[in-house]
């Protein structure tokens, strides 16, 4: 839908709960299901879905469409489109699935809003974690954890070569990737290399300074939204790999702690 009940005016306080709301509640959902996936299937080759990705769609769908019946959502297992007018949700009901498959605890939900071609809201819930990291544009970045809310705030590293750096990578399609020279590059210059098998944990483990570098090479929007304002929002830097800021139509993502972010981009930009 191309029209929105964002045009009224309404409390930005209010949408946030409700984002962070729905991501807790798909959260509570996967956790319930943590050793019971359900029937998985692949949907292309080492890209599952499980039945808990489509009850977590549904109870994020449903509660957007009985709140805000006029938003558009874009959603990764059924789709969607991004209103050029109005508000859209950005949702990944399991990210990490093949994490969530076999009971690895780095699994989210992932939710975020886009008003105007800008991420407004973003909340990743990582409940094995039993952490919420959520951000909103111009109020900064938390973690909720344990009963306590604690402001986030990106790693102080200087040097690439006292870096951690997160990137999800298949080593069998590395040298099939037109990035492969320059993320081989980074990852050599750089102190330790995390897999986490969960782009928006990745992107929250940023803003938290668990990570210094966070590269995301496959487009997928409803993970990088998150990863850029919560990385945004606790003083990083957010582009694509070219250098350029980040947008929607970026097909990569690199967010770093600022510090290292030209270093890096120096890095990414070797070829063959």
């Amino acid at each position: 839908m191309s029209t929105s009940t964002s045009a009224r005016a309404e409390d930005p306080e209010e949408l946030h709960r409700f984002v962070c709301e729905i991501a807790r509640r798909a959260g509570e959902l996967q956790l319930s299901r943590y050793d019971d996936p359900g029937r998985v299937r692949e949907k292309g080759p080492k890209d599952i879905v499980t039945e808990v990705d489509l009850l977590c769609e549904e109870l994020l769908v449903e509660a957007i469409r009985e709140r805000y019946p006029r938003d558009s959502i874009l959603a990764e297992e059924r789709g969607g489109e991004i209103s050029e007018t109005g508000r859209t949700w950005l949702l990944d009901p399991v990210d990490g699935t093949a994490n969530f498959s076999r009971a690895n605890p780095l699994f989210c939900a992932c939710v975020s809003v886009v008003e105007g071609g800008t991420v407004t809201h973003a909340a990743v819930a990582a409940p094995r974690l039993g952490d919420l990291y959520h951000a909103r544009l111009g109020g900064g970045a938390y973690r909720d954890s344990g009963g306590r809310s604690e402001r986030l705030r990106v790693s102080e590293t200087e040097r690439l070569e006292d870096c951690f750096v997160g990137a999800d990578l298949s080593f069998a399609k590395l040298g099939r990737s037109p990035h492969a020279a320059g993320l081989e590059a980074l990852l050599s210059a750089c102190w330790q290399f995390r897999a986490l098998g969960s782009a928006g944990i990745r992107g929250a483990w940023l803003a938290a300074g668990y990570l210094d570098v966070s590269v995301g090479t496959n487009n997928t929007l409803w993970d990088y939204a998150t990863t850029a304002l919560l990385a945004a929002e606790a003083g990083g830097r957010v582009t694509d790999l070219s250098g350029a800021s980040w947008n929607l139509s970026s097909e990569t993502l690199v967010a770093t702690n600022g510090r290292v972010h030209e270093e890096v981009l120096e890095r990414l930009s070797v070829r063959r």
